[in-house]
């Protein structure tokens, strides 16, 4: 393997084999044309360095229509500073966590239905989305889960992949991915249920128990969403690996290929998790949802069964034993939600008011922080359906 140092690509260089950001991940495979999107994706990442066991062996024109002058790029960079977007390591991010989580919802929602459909989308949407999602999360960790657990109407398996993502891009933090890592595992966790477009309404959507028939039929979702990621969206192996392998146990007891231990890849055992807690979490036409302090507790119950327990590790250092985004009540019976955690002290973390003492819903922002706070601490979480009920919203 030789190295070329990111200065020295072009747009259009062809290798005869494929080009390699590190041993696990391909930038380009064999006489596929290397894009400016390329070159500015390591760029970002801060990756000075590719390798190829190769040649290049020819350089092909980039196509006009792509190429941006430098009077395009000057009055889109005018156009975003005046919409007040903020900048961030050089690349413009607007708006907040809360509108790209709806951002998320509705791409997972439009990239469905356009497969549903035979059409097609561009990837280079979803990365982008993914992108930026990494760069909000990094801003404010506790902000994005707490995002993650909002309750949402209806679109329950939009939502949920797009709680999956930021949950993902937050246990793959916490593993110390770098950029070119946390990409293709957003990606991945995002598009993770996309084989549900070949499963027919009415299994999805059964109330009841499913018959084994119906239940073998769900079981084909993930090699749909090999085939869809790899074949219709032509994003890489290592993403549509995610689709295939997110309901793979880690015992080899798992579904559909019954993969066990290191026969996983680690961003679908990342996933794996993920997509557990926040099914758990949200609540379903036929049932309640789990109290998150539960869904963790089920999480830590599975594993070395279900779950990697390295993985299982860094998730559970995100989430504390109240998990942002839980409601909990205290001992003067004030009810709240846990906004950030306190790693030092976990009993004792963050909330905001919800209900005061006397049983009031508070109006505007309040909270207590139960680490500068002795005299109260929690005494049990409680489900989103209870403020619901209580308050008959």
């Amino acid at each position: 393997m030789r190295k070329i140092r990111v200065d020295e690509l072009k747009p259009g260089m062809v290798f005869d084999k494929a080009v390699y950001i590190d041993m696990n991940n391909i930038l380009v495979a064999p006489m596929v044309p290397l894009k400016k999107e390329d070159i500015d994706r390591l760029v970002k990442w801060g990756i000075e360095e590719v390798e190829t066991a190769g040649v290049m062996i020819k350089q092909e024109e980039e196509p006009s229509s792509k190429r941006e002058s430098l009077k395009d790029k000057v009055s889109k960079l005018t156009e975003m500073m005046e919409s007040g977007s903020e900048e961030e390591e050089g690349v413009l991010f607007p708006g907040s966590i809360e509108d790209l989580f709806d951002e998320l919802v509705s791409m997972i929602e439009d990239v469905f239905e356009k497969i549903r459909n035979g059409v097609g989308y561009d990837k280079e949407m979803i990365i982008d989305v993914i992108d930026r999602l990494i760069e909000k999360v990094k801003e404010d960790k506790n902000k994005a889960l707490t995002v993650a657990a909002a309750e949402q109407e209806g679109k329950y398996i939009y939502a949920l992949a797009a709680s999956v993502s930021i949950l993902a891009v937050v246990t793959g933090i916490s593993l110390e991915y770098g950029k070119h890592r946390l990409i293709p595992l957003g990606v991945g966790a995002l598009l993770h249920d996309i084989g549900m477009v070949r499963i027919p309404s009415y299994i999805i959507e059964k109330k009841g128990t499913l018959s084994d028939d119906e239940y073998n039929r769900i079981k084909t979702h993930p090699i749909y969403g090999y085939r869809i990621i790899t074949k219709e969206l032509e994003l890489t192996n290592e993403i549509a690996t995610i689709a295939l392998q997110h309901h793979e146990a880690y015992d080899g007891t798992g579904y559909p290929r019954k993969s066990k231990g290191e026969g996983i890849s680690e961003f679908a055992k990342i996933v794996s998790i993920c997509d557990v807690y926040a099914a758990m979490t949200r609540k379903r036409s036929y049932r309640d949802e789990h109290l998150s302090y539960n869904a963790m507790k089920n999480v830590l119950s599975e594993s070395n069964r279900m779950f990697d327990p390295n993985i299982v590790k860094a998730f559970l250092s995100n989430m504390a034993i109240h998990p942002i985004g839980s409601i909990v009540q205290l001992n003067n019976n004030v009810i709240g939600m846990v906004v950030s955690a306190n790693p030092e002290l976990p009993l004792r973390p963050r909330i905001e008011v919800l209900v005061d003492e006397f049983g009031d819903r508070i109006k505007g922002e309040k909270f207590l922080d139960l680490q500068e706070l002795a005299d109260l601490y929690i005494t049990k979480p409680l489900s989103k359906a209870y403020l619901k009920q209580k308050f008959n919203e």
